[in-house]
Parts: structure tokens; sequence; C-alpha cells
């Protein structure tokens, strides 16, 4: 009966350790973002904000859209927060290439100057509406193997024509 016990104890500690999507966001987007676009010309988003905890470093491997968009490609770059004395920002000026990126924590406490943005940019081949409800993530914690997940902070929506339409039609 003992051994009954522990054996359930143990897979319940197995679960709840598994079950840290880390460093992706634990919960689907509550958020949403539409966006007009010209027809081969990208268009920008945040759609992950990664808060990185203060011992880890986490190497970006790639990423690319969970389920395959038709009709447009999809680039993923990192934004990483400008910090000044009153704030932290996001600014998409310095978007640099994911793949490879090293991240580590800015500061010994958790909080958003730990955060970075993983970008997307999409380019749009044809006319229509593109939607990105999740992101597939392949990185290394702490110099581990390599590891794969998803996750997304924002849902986006992109609708794209020539001339880029004046909003996006539901």
């Amino acid at each position: 009966m003992r051994s009954a016990i522990w054996a359930v104890l143990l897979a319940t500690l197995l679960t709840a350790c598994s079950g840290d999507p880390y460093p992706l966001p634990p919960d689907p987007a509550h958020a949403g973002q539409l966006n007009p676009a010209l027809v081969g010309k990208p268009v920008t988003a945040i759609v992950i904000y990664l808060e990185i905890r203060p011992v880890d470093r986490i190497e970006l491997l790639g990423a690319e859209p969970a389920h395959p968009i038709e009709g447009a490609t999809v680039r993923f770059l990192l934004d990483r927060p400008v910090v000044d004395t009153d704030s932290v920002t996001f600014t998409g000026e310095a978007l640099e290439p994911l793949d490879g990126a090293v991240i580590t924590p800015v500061s010994a406490s958790p909080g958003p100057a730990n955060q970075v943005g993983i970008v997307a940019e999409l380019t749009a081949q044809r006319p229509g509406r593109f939607e990105m409800r999740s992101v597939r993530l392949r990185y290394r914690l702490n110099g581990g193997a390599e590891r794969a997940g998803e996750g997304i902070t924002v849902v986006w929506t992109v609708c794209a024509d020539t001339p880029a339409p004046a909003d996006c039609p539901e």
C-alpha cells in the first residue's frame, strides 16, 4: 500500500514539473492585434514576450508558425528591451536575428527588464487574411539539450491587399 501511495505522489510531482512551459507563456493568448498590410511589404508584431528567470541563459535556435500560413512568409526576430531609470520599453528599432541569439537576464530580480520580445515579420504574397495563433520555438536552456515548445502572447491577424485595407474586416 505504501509503495502505491509513493508511486502516486511521484507521478503527481513529475506531472507538475513537466507542466511548466517556461520560457513560453503559460496560458493561451489574452490579446489580439490586427494589422493592415500591402501585398509584398513586410509587417511586424511582437507575438511572444519571454521573461527570463534571473539565473537562466537561453539560446534561441529558431521559430516558426505552429500552423502553416499559406500565401505568406514569416520570419522571426528578437527585440531586446530598452531599460532606462523609469521604464522598460520595446522599441522595435534594434531587431536582430532570432536564430542563435542568446538571452540572459539584465536584472537579478524578476520583472520586465528580463523580458524579450519575439517578433514575427509577415510578408503576404497575395491578398487575404492571415492569422498566427501559436508559434513553435526551439531553444536551449542553460546549455542543455534542444527543446521545443508552442505558445503565443498575442494572436496576430494581418489583412493584406493592394492598396492596404483600412481595417481588418471580421
